[in-house]
Protein backbone atom coordinates (compact mmCIF):
# COMPACT_ATOMS: atom_id res chain seq x y z
CA UNK A 1 0.00 0.00 0.00
CA UNK A 2 2.45 2.59 0.52
CA UNK A 3 3.71 2.69 -2.85
CA UNK A 4 0.36 4.10 -4.09
CA UNK A 5 0.53 6.49 -0.93
CA UNK A 6 3.81 8.33 -2.01
CA UNK A 7 2.86 8.44 -5.41
CA UNK A 8 -0.64 10.17 -3.88
CA UNK A 9 1.28 12.74 -2.13
CA UNK A 10 3.92 13.07 -5.18
CA UNK A 11 1.07 14.19 -7.15
CA UNK A 12 -0.87 16.19 -4.78
CA UNK A 13 1.70 18.97 -3.75
CA UNK A 14 -1.26 21.06 -2.53
CA UNK A 15 -1.93 18.30 0.43
CA UNK A 16 2.05 18.51 0.92
CA UNK A 17 1.31 22.26 1.57
CA UNK A 18 -1.59 22.46 3.14
CA UNK A 19 0.31 20.43 5.65
CA UNK A 20 3.70 22.88 6.11
CA UNK A 21 1.25 25.48 6.69
CA UNK A 22 -0.56 24.22 9.05
CA UNK A 23 2.46 22.74 11.10
CA UNK A 24 3.83 26.06 10.63
CA UNK A 25 0.67 28.10 11.97
CA UNK A 26 0.28 25.45 15.24
CA UNK A 27 4.30 24.13 15.87
CA UNK A 28 5.88 27.54 15.43
CA UNK A 29 9.85 26.78 15.24
CA UNK A 30 10.96 30.03 16.98
CA UNK A 31 10.42 32.13 20.54
CA UNK A 32 7.75 33.72 21.93
CA UNK A 33 10.02 36.90 21.73
CA UNK A 34 11.36 35.94 18.10
CA UNK A 35 6.97 35.21 16.67
CA UNK A 36 6.20 38.86 18.27
CA UNK A 37 9.05 40.29 16.25
CA UNK A 38 8.27 38.43 13.05
CA UNK A 39 4.94 39.84 13.10
CA UNK A 40 5.46 43.42 13.85
CA UNK A 41 7.58 43.01 11.08
CA UNK A 42 5.20 41.67 8.86
CA UNK A 43 2.79 44.32 9.56
CA UNK A 44 5.53 47.06 9.12
CA UNK A 45 6.53 45.89 5.85
CA UNK A 46 2.56 45.42 4.21
CA UNK A 47 2.24 48.80 5.51
CA UNK A 48 5.11 50.49 3.67
CA UNK A 49 3.92 48.24 0.57
CA UNK A 50 0.67 49.53 1.12
CA UNK A 51 1.87 52.99 1.57
CA UNK A 52 4.44 52.72 -1.98
CA UNK A 53 1.00 51.25 -3.51
CA UNK A 54 -0.83 54.70 -3.16
CA UNK A 55 -4.77 54.89 -2.55
CA UNK A 56 -5.99 53.24 -5.66
CA UNK A 57 -5.09 49.79 -5.21
CA UNK A 58 -6.73 48.47 -0.88
CA UNK A 59 -4.09 45.98 0.74
CA UNK A 60 -6.30 45.40 3.26
CA UNK A 61 -6.93 41.98 2.85
CA UNK A 62 -3.12 40.98 2.87
CA UNK A 63 -2.85 42.54 6.89
CA UNK A 64 -4.56 39.23 7.75
CA UNK A 65 -1.44 37.18 7.15
CA UNK A 66 0.19 38.89 10.17
CA UNK A 67 -2.89 38.72 12.23
CA UNK A 68 -4.03 35.06 11.57
CA UNK A 69 -0.04 34.39 12.49
CA UNK A 70 -0.31 36.57 15.73
CA UNK A 71 -3.56 34.12 16.51
CA UNK A 72 -2.15 30.90 16.04
CA UNK A 73 1.63 31.79 17.99
CA UNK A 74 0.14 34.25 20.43
CA UNK A 75 -3.12 34.04 21.20
CA UNK A 76 -6.72 35.99 20.42
CA UNK A 77 -5.34 39.44 22.41
CA UNK A 78 -2.25 39.49 20.34
CA UNK A 79 -4.60 38.98 17.33
CA UNK A 80 -6.73 41.91 18.49
CA UNK A 81 -3.40 44.24 19.29
CA UNK A 82 -2.18 43.23 15.45
CA UNK A 83 -5.64 44.10 14.05
CA UNK A 84 -5.48 47.51 15.59
CA UNK A 85 -1.45 48.05 14.42
CA UNK A 86 -2.54 46.87 11.37
CA UNK A 87 -5.42 49.72 11.15
CA UNK A 88 -3.32 52.18 12.23
CA UNK A 89 -0.28 52.12 9.75
CA UNK A 90 -3.13 51.15 7.14
CA UNK A 91 -5.37 54.06 7.69
CA UNK A 92 -2.01 56.09 8.96
CA UNK A 93 -0.59 55.73 5.26
CA UNK A 94 -3.51 57.09 3.66
CA UNK A 95 -3.37 59.67 5.91
CA UNK A 96 -0.02 60.76 4.83
CA UNK A 97 -1.53 60.41 1.09
CA UNK A 98 -4.64 62.43 2.10
CA UNK A 99 -6.61 60.33 1.02
CA UNK A 100 -10.13 61.10 0.83
CA UNK A 101 -11.91 59.09 2.80
CA UNK A 102 -9.94 59.78 6.04
CA UNK A 103 -11.15 63.48 6.28
CA UNK A 104 -14.89 62.51 6.65
CA UNK A 105 -16.26 61.77 9.67
CA UNK A 106 -17.11 58.51 8.52
CA UNK A 107 -13.71 57.27 8.66
CA UNK A 108 -14.39 55.81 12.47
CA UNK A 109 -17.16 53.61 10.41
CA UNK A 110 -14.46 52.28 8.40
CA UNK A 111 -12.47 50.97 11.06
CA UNK A 112 -14.13 49.49 13.04
CA UNK A 113 -15.28 47.76 10.31
CA UNK A 114 -11.91 46.99 9.50
CA UNK A 115 -11.68 45.61 13.16
CA UNK A 116 -14.91 43.59 13.03
CA UNK A 117 -13.72 41.95 9.93
CA UNK A 118 -10.28 41.03 10.89
CA UNK A 119 -12.11 39.87 14.28
CA UNK A 120 -14.49 37.74 12.70
CA UNK A 121 -11.85 35.95 10.72
CA UNK A 122 -9.22 35.79 13.84
CA UNK A 123 -12.31 34.20 15.52
CA UNK A 124 -13.01 31.46 12.99
CA UNK A 125 -9.66 30.77 12.29
CA UNK A 126 -9.18 30.36 16.22
CA UNK A 127 -11.92 27.78 15.75
CA UNK A 128 -10.22 26.05 13.35
CA UNK A 129 -6.98 25.98 15.06
CA UNK A 130 -8.37 24.53 18.35
CA UNK A 131 -10.12 22.04 16.38
CA UNK A 132 -7.04 20.55 14.88
CA UNK A 133 -4.80 20.48 17.75
CA UNK A 134 -7.44 18.63 19.83
CA UNK A 135 -8.09 16.63 16.40
CA UNK A 136 -4.09 15.98 16.77
CA UNK A 137 -4.03 15.26 20.92
CA UNK A 138 -7.14 12.88 20.16
CA UNK A 139 -4.97 10.97 17.36
CA UNK A 140 -2.14 10.67 19.64
CA UNK A 141 -4.00 9.47 22.40
CA UNK A 142 -5.36 6.56 20.23
CA UNK A 143 -2.35 5.70 18.72
CA UNK A 144 -0.59 5.61 21.73
CA UNK A 145 -3.43 3.48 23.68
CA UNK A 146 -2.86 1.13 20.74
CA UNK A 147 0.67 1.00 20.86
CA UNK A 148 0.34 -0.16 24.66
CA UNK A 149 -2.10 -2.58 23.27
CA UNK A 150 0.08 -4.01 20.77
CA UNK A 151 2.31 -3.87 23.32
CA UNK A 152 0.62 -5.69 25.70
CA UNK A 153 -0.93 -7.90 23.46
CA UNK A 154 2.74 -9.03 22.28
CA UNK A 155 3.31 -9.52 25.99
CA UNK A 156 0.39 -11.67 26.64
CA UNK A 157 1.19 -13.96 23.29
CA UNK A 158 5.46 -14.10 24.99
CA UNK A 159 3.54 -15.49 28.29
CA UNK A 160 1.63 -17.78 26.68
CA UNK A 161 4.44 -19.00 24.44
CA UNK A 162 6.49 -19.66 27.49
CA UNK A 163 3.74 -21.49 29.59
CA UNK A 164 3.06 -23.56 26.74
CA UNK A 165 7.04 -24.44 26.47
CA UNK A 166 6.76 -25.30 30.82
CA UNK A 167 3.82 -27.56 29.79
CA UNK A 168 5.64 -29.18 26.43
CA UNK A 169 8.36 -29.79 29.09
CA UNK A 170 6.59 -30.71 31.88
CA UNK A 171 4.24 -33.45 29.53
CA UNK A 172 7.79 -34.81 28.21
CA UNK A 173 9.33 -35.46 31.50
CA UNK A 174 6.34 -37.18 32.76
CA UNK A 175 6.81 -39.32 29.34
CA UNK A 176 10.11 -39.87 30.01
CA UNK A 177 10.59 -40.38 33.64
CA UNK A 178 6.79 -41.92 34.20
CA UNK A 179 5.74 -43.88 31.08
CA UNK A 180 9.21 -44.71 30.05
CA UNK A 181 9.94 -46.50 32.83
CA UNK A 182 6.66 -48.35 33.19
CA UNK A 183 7.05 -49.59 29.74
CA UNK A 184 11.00 -50.65 30.66
CA UNK A 185 9.91 -52.44 33.22
CA UNK A 186 6.97 -53.99 31.57
CA UNK A 187 9.20 -55.51 29.09
CA UNK A 188 11.85 -56.85 31.46
CA UNK A 189 8.90 -58.79 33.16
CA UNK A 190 8.02 -59.58 29.86
CA UNK A 191 11.22 -61.21 29.25
CA UNK A 192 11.06 -63.01 32.66
CA UNK A 193 7.86 -64.33 31.57
CA UNK A 194 8.89 -65.15 28.33
CA UNK A 195 12.11 -67.32 29.91
CA UNK A 196 9.77 -68.94 31.79
CA UNK A 197 7.39 -69.87 29.48
CA UNK A 198 9.39 -71.29 27.04
CA UNK A 199 9.73 -74.90 28.58
CA UNK A 200 6.47 -75.13 29.86
CA UNK A 201 3.95 -73.40 27.08
CA UNK A 202 5.54 -72.07 24.06
CA UNK A 203 2.13 -70.84 22.70
CA UNK A 204 2.19 -68.51 25.61
CA UNK A 205 5.86 -67.17 25.93
CA UNK A 206 4.70 -66.51 22.20
CA UNK A 207 2.27 -63.93 23.69
CA UNK A 208 4.72 -62.91 26.56
CA UNK A 209 7.78 -61.92 23.49
CA UNK A 210 4.73 -59.90 21.65
CA UNK A 211 4.30 -58.07 24.66
CA UNK A 212 7.57 -57.49 25.22
CA UNK A 213 8.34 -56.43 21.76
CA UNK A 214 5.14 -54.12 21.66
CA UNK A 215 6.80 -52.78 24.97
CA UNK A 216 10.02 -51.91 23.62
CA UNK A 217 8.27 -50.33 20.47
CA UNK A 218 5.97 -48.41 22.72
CA UNK A 219 9.69 -47.56 25.18
CA UNK A 220 10.74 -45.90 21.71
CA UNK A 221 7.90 -44.07 21.14
CA UNK A 222 7.53 -42.19 24.05
CA UNK A 223 11.15 -41.76 24.32
CA UNK A 224 10.82 -39.69 20.62
CA UNK A 225 7.39 -38.02 22.00
CA UNK A 226 9.17 -37.15 24.88
CA UNK A 227 12.62 -35.55 23.29
CA UNK A 228 10.52 -33.66 21.01
CA UNK A 229 8.49 -32.24 23.83
CA UNK A 230 11.88 -31.39 25.46
CA UNK A 231 13.64 -30.28 22.42
CA UNK A 232 12.72 -26.09 23.21
CA UNK A 233 15.85 -25.33 22.43
CA UNK A 234 18.11 -26.01 19.64
CA UNK A 235 21.61 -23.95 18.16
CA UNK A 236 20.84 -22.51 15.05
CA UNK A 237 23.73 -24.97 13.51
CA UNK A 238 21.87 -28.22 14.49
CA UNK A 239 18.78 -27.16 13.02
CA UNK A 240 18.88 -28.83 9.58
CA UNK A 241 20.05 -31.83 11.16
CA UNK A 242 17.18 -31.27 14.05
CA UNK A 243 14.80 -31.45 10.97
CA UNK A 244 16.21 -34.25 9.17
CA UNK A 245 15.68 -36.29 12.19
CA UNK A 246 12.27 -35.03 12.70
CA UNK A 247 11.52 -36.22 8.95
CA UNK A 248 13.09 -40.01 9.76
CA UNK A 249 11.02 -39.74 13.17
CA UNK A 250 7.75 -38.98 12.12
CA UNK A 251 8.17 -41.57 8.85
CA UNK A 252 9.17 -44.36 11.02
CA UNK A 253 6.31 -43.54 13.19
CA UNK A 254 3.41 -43.06 10.49
CA UNK A 255 4.72 -45.33 7.02
CA UNK A 256 4.31 -42.16 5.28
CA UNK A 257 7.49 -40.82 3.43
CA UNK A 258 8.83 -37.82 4.91
CA UNK A 259 11.48 -36.40 2.21
CA UNK A 260 13.63 -33.69 4.07
CA UNK A 261 15.68 -31.47 1.69
CA UNK A 262 17.64 -28.56 2.86
CA UNK A 263 20.17 -26.40 0.26
CA UNK A 264 21.57 -23.18 0.97
CA UNK A 265 20.07 -22.65 4.47
CA UNK A 266 21.07 -19.61 5.80
CA UNK A 267 21.51 -19.44 9.56
CA UNK A 268 19.43 -17.99 12.63
CA UNK A 269 20.14 -15.47 14.29
CA UNK A 270 19.37 -17.12 17.25
CA UNK A 271 18.67 -20.45 19.25
CA UNK A 272 15.05 -18.81 20.00
CA UNK A 273 14.10 -18.46 16.17
CA UNK A 274 15.56 -21.55 15.43
CA UNK A 275 13.52 -23.83 17.98
CA UNK A 276 10.60 -21.84 16.79
CA UNK A 277 11.13 -22.88 12.95
CA UNK A 278 11.48 -26.64 14.06
CA UNK A 279 8.43 -26.18 15.78
CA UNK A 280 6.54 -24.46 12.96
CA UNK A 281 7.82 -27.50 11.13
CA UNK A 282 6.81 -30.29 13.50
CA UNK A 283 3.06 -28.90 14.27
CA UNK A 284 3.13 -28.31 9.70
CA UNK A 285 3.86 -32.34 9.06
CA UNK A 286 1.84 -33.55 11.66
CA UNK A 287 -1.15 -31.47 10.28
CA UNK A 288 -0.55 -32.92 6.58
CA UNK A 289 -0.18 -36.42 7.85
CA UNK A 290 -3.21 -36.68 10.37
CA UNK A 291 -5.58 -34.63 8.21
CA UNK A 292 -4.55 -34.75 4.49
CA UNK A 293 -4.22 -38.43 4.37
CA UNK A 294 -1.37 -38.31 2.00
CA UNK A 295 1.25 -40.98 0.53
CA UNK A 296 4.25 -38.31 0.44
CA UNK A 297 5.27 -35.30 2.45
CA UNK A 298 8.04 -32.67 1.24
CA UNK A 299 10.13 -31.05 4.37
CA UNK A 300 12.45 -28.27 2.82
CA UNK A 301 14.63 -25.57 4.33
CA UNK A 302 16.89 -23.23 1.61
CA UNK A 303 17.19 -19.35 1.55
CA UNK A 304 15.58 -16.67 -0.49
CA UNK A 305 16.69 -13.24 -1.09
CA UNK A 306 17.65 -12.94 3.00
CA UNK A 307 15.08 -14.59 4.38
CA UNK A 308 14.65 -18.44 5.09
CA UNK A 309 12.10 -20.40 3.67
CA UNK A 310 10.67 -23.91 5.18
CA UNK A 311 8.08 -25.04 3.48
CA UNK A 312 5.74 -28.55 3.98
CA UNK A 313 4.02 -29.96 0.36
CA UNK A 314 2.44 -32.98 0.61
CA UNK A 315 0.14 -35.13 -2.28
CA UNK A 316 -2.99 -35.36 0.11
CA UNK A 317 -6.97 -34.76 -1.22
CA UNK A 318 -6.96 -32.46 1.71
CA UNK A 319 -8.63 -32.67 4.92
CA UNK A 320 -11.98 -35.02 4.89
CA UNK A 321 -13.58 -32.07 7.24
CA UNK A 322 -13.75 -28.49 5.96
CA UNK A 323 -11.28 -26.31 8.37
CA UNK A 324 -9.81 -29.67 10.08
CA UNK A 325 -6.42 -28.70 11.32
CA UNK A 326 -7.27 -25.02 12.72
CA UNK A 327 -6.03 -25.17 15.80
CA UNK A 328 -2.71 -26.45 14.19
CA UNK A 329 -2.37 -23.60 11.91
CA UNK A 330 -3.33 -21.40 14.57
CA UNK A 331 -0.67 -22.81 16.39
CA UNK A 332 1.98 -21.89 13.24
CA UNK A 333 0.74 -18.36 12.58
CA UNK A 334 1.23 -17.66 15.96
CA UNK A 335 4.98 -18.88 16.30
CA UNK A 336 5.23 -16.99 12.80
CA UNK A 337 4.46 -13.73 14.17
CA UNK A 338 6.91 -14.01 16.82
CA UNK A 339 9.64 -14.29 14.79
CA UNK A 340 8.59 -12.20 12.17
CA UNK A 341 8.27 -14.46 9.77
CA UNK A 342 5.21 -14.41 6.56
CA UNK A 343 3.09 -17.81 6.49
CA UNK A 344 0.99 -18.67 3.80
CA UNK A 345 -1.10 -21.44 3.04
CA UNK A 346 -1.63 -22.67 -0.63
CA UNK A 347 -4.44 -25.49 -1.32
CA UNK A 348 -4.76 -26.90 -4.48
CA UNK A 349 -7.35 -29.69 -4.40
CA UNK A 350 -7.05 -33.20 -5.68
CA UNK A 351 -3.23 -32.34 -5.47
CA UNK A 352 -2.14 -31.85 -2.10
CA UNK A 353 -1.31 -28.54 0.61
CA UNK A 354 1.50 -26.35 0.83
CA UNK A 355 2.28 -24.86 4.19
CA UNK A 356 5.59 -21.91 3.71
CA UNK A 357 6.89 -20.00 6.20
CA UNK A 358 9.39 -17.02 5.25
CA UNK A 359 11.80 -15.51 8.03
CA UNK A 360 13.48 -12.44 7.23
CA UNK A 361 16.81 -12.09 7.99
CA UNK A 362 19.08 -9.54 7.36
CA UNK A 363 22.61 -11.09 6.91
CA UNK A 364 23.29 -14.56 7.72
CA UNK A 365 26.17 -17.04 6.58
CA UNK A 366 25.11 -20.06 4.65
CA UNK A 367 25.00 -23.35 6.50
CA UNK A 368 27.63 -26.24 5.99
Amino acid sequence: MSPPQSQSTAENPGGRFDSWVLRILTQPPVSRATRVVIVAVYVGVIGVIDYASGTSISLQVFYLAPIALALAWLGFFAAFVASVCSIIVRVGGDYLLEAEYTRRPSIIWNVLGFLATYMIVAWILRAFITLRRELEERIHSRTAALEREVTAREHLQHELTEISERERRTIGNDLHDGLGQHLTAMAFAAEVLTQQLDRQDPLAAGTAREIGRLAGEGIAYSRQLARGLLLTAIEPASLTRELEELAAALERQTGVRCHFESRSAPLVGDSSTASQIFHIAQEGLRNSLRHAAPTMVNLSLHGEKSALVLAISDNGPGPAVPGGGDAALREIEHRARLIGAEFTREINPGQGTRLCCRVPLASSPLAS
